[in-house]
């Protein structure tokens, strides 16, 4: 049986043992059964005998998503066809799709680490999850699923869009656990609000919210609402799916990362050369525990940094990472100032925003729905923290395009 309070909480010297020897392993067991990697370590002049430990990372080649385009179908899997089980696909990709394989046993890991999870958020078998991220070729309803199945709780594998039967089932069947896109709340409330429910009465307890960078002050804005727990859970396709990778304790100072299961590794986008603790760049992973795909140094796009590699106060001991802010093709770049839509949430999210664009062609445009009389306060606010001068618009509520899965906020062009 699976001992999942174990495992959260590992002692250091064990998950830095587990993870010596998964590194061995995974390095050894890529080069013999991927010809990708082999050819790779071949062009580089690695000699994997002399790849003793995590700390001889730096020394291997980055795998990128244009790696994973170029191998479609399944040039990249360490195992054949017939060990396959299933295929899921990366979200957001554009052209030649990112197919990631798994077999048996990557599928028994992603529960695995969303039965982590729900352990640490107090979900039980006494609870309802409503599962609203789409079940799809993108994974995002399924890791939920594995992990609620597991638990014999009451599961409504509901998927995405309709969100009046959403409000409908969670009025109905009494849903205490909402998994979702982080921006997806709101839209819920806004509709439950519109159906004569007041959110804050609605039996939801816990939210686990993912799939796109939110703010603190957006996350305070969706406790009040509906008054429950909202979690952070990280997590890509890559990696395996939404909640492995890691998650937030009740401290809520940061992401833990599995580290028996991921290195996570923070490196300069633009050297690649890693960077101190504390200092952000973009988010490195090499999964240990995963064989259809394992993948070496990938590339993720995330920004984060390292907060701390010390136990936690709720005795943790894995690392912290601080929460995704953004990623870096979502980064804009006006007038030598540089700074993520997220930026932009967390202080619209404070004035009670909730519905929000910001459009960069000339120069850039924050269009918000509000009253009239915020343009200028917003407008000084990004002036004082982020160091930049949009031109910002209030619209009348409803005049935003409204997202049942990830919320578009960033237009170019």
């Amino acid at each position: 049986m699976y001992n999942v309070e174990k495992e959260i909480f590992m002692p250091r010297k064990e998950i830095d043992e587990i993870k010596r020897k998964r590194f061995r392993q995974v390095v050894k067991y890529v080069y013999d059964h991927s010809a990708f990697y082999r050819r790779i370590f071949r062009e580089n002049r690695i000699d994997i005998d002399r790849i003793k430990g995590p700390e001889d990372l730096p020394k291997l080649p980055f795998t990128t998503k244009q790696h994973l385009r170029d191998a479609y179908p399944l040039k990249m899997a360490c195992v054949p066809k017939d060990d396959i089980v299933r295929i899921q696909m990366s979200g957001g990709t554009t052209g030649q799709p990112v197919i990631i394989p798994y077999t048996r046993e990557d599928v028994e890991q992603w529960k695995k680490m969303l039965l982590r999870d729900f352990h640490i958020a107090g979900i039980t078998s006494k609870d309802v999850i409503q599962i609203t991220p789409a079940f799809g070729l993108w994974n995002g309803g399924f890791g939920f699923h594995f992990a609620a199945d597991a638990i014999n709780a009451f599961v409504i594998p509901i998927g995405a869009g309709n969100t009046r039967n959403q409000v409908r089932f969670i009025v109905d069947f009494g849903t205490t656990v909402l998994c979702a896109t982080a921006s997806y709340p709101l839209r819920i409330a806004e509709v439950a609000e519109e159906m004569g429910y007041e959110p804050s009465e609605l039996s939801v307890e816990k939210m686990l919210l993912g799939a796109e960078p939110w703010s603190d002050e957006m996350r305070k804005q969706i406790e009040k609402t509906f008054d429950a727990r909202a979690y952070d859970i990280p997590g890509l396709t890559e990696m395996g799916g939404v909640g492995t990778v890691g998650f937030e304790c009740p401290e809520r100072n940061g992401l833990h990362i599995w580290e028996d299961n991921y290195i996570v590794e923070i490196v300069d986008p633009e050297t690649g050369e890693v960077v101190e603790d504390g200092k952000e760049g973009e988010v490195v992973y090499t999964s240990l525990n995963r064989t259809a795909m394992p993948l070496l140094r990938y590339r993720s796009g995330e920004i984060s940094a390292v907060i701390s590699r010390e136990e936690c106060e709720c005795g943790i001991e894995h690392m912290t990472i601080k929460r995704i802010r953004g990623r870096t093709d979502d980064m804009v770049i006006y007038k030598g100032v540089k700074f993520y839509p997220s930026d932009v949430e967390q202080i619209l999210a404070s004035y009670g925003v909730r519905h929000y664009r910001i459009e960069v062609k000339d120069g850039i445009r924050v269009i918000f729905e509000g009253e009239n009389g915020l343009a200028g306060k917003v407008a000084k606010d990004i002036r004082e923290f982020l160091g930049f001068s949009p031109r910002v618009e209030v619209v009348a509520n409803g005049m935003l395009e409204r997202f049942e899965g990830k919320a578009r906020r960033l237009v170019r062009g």
